[in-house]
């Protein structure tokens, strides 16, 4: 009976490593899907690409929150990047991606993303600052 109680609990304590390692794994790969989501400048032309399509979807609720939840956590995490893009659009297109992602976010609030923007260097000298 002993032996038939130890090794219940030997075969228990692996399974639950087993599914601790499912999790880790998840969780791994969620993580490098965000980094991959905020470290958009590795190609910078994809991004001003994804912004292209991002002011082009504004009327579309479903398409918008998409683009919004990779802008926002472009923002909040990597806003360098975010300014260096958004520099390259013309007055219109920045203001039009101010009012739909900025002024209006889905998933941040907005004065924590006007933060975030603040404090790069380059914000004084882009669109967004007037």
């Amino acid at each position: 009976m002993k032996h038939l109680i130890f090794l219940l609990l030997a075969l228990s304590q692996q399974l639950w490593a087993a599914n601790n390692n499912v999790i880790d794994i998840k969780k791994l790969e969620n993580q490098r899907a965000f980094i991959g989501q905020i470290n958009q400048c590795m190609n910078p032309n994809q991004l001003d690409e994804f912004i292209k399509k991002a002011i082009q979807n504004t009327s579309d609720q479903e398409k918008r929150s998409k683009y919004a939840g990779v802008l926002e956590e472009l923002i909040k995490y990597n806003p360098s990047c975010f300014i260096a893009s958004i520099n390259k659009l013309d007055n219109k297109n920045c203001k039009q991606v101010e009012a739909s992602y900025i002024y209006e976010p889905h998933f941040y609030p907005r004065e924590d993303l006007k933060t975030s923007l603040r404090q790069t260097k380059d914000f004084s000298k882009s669109c967004l600052a007037s």
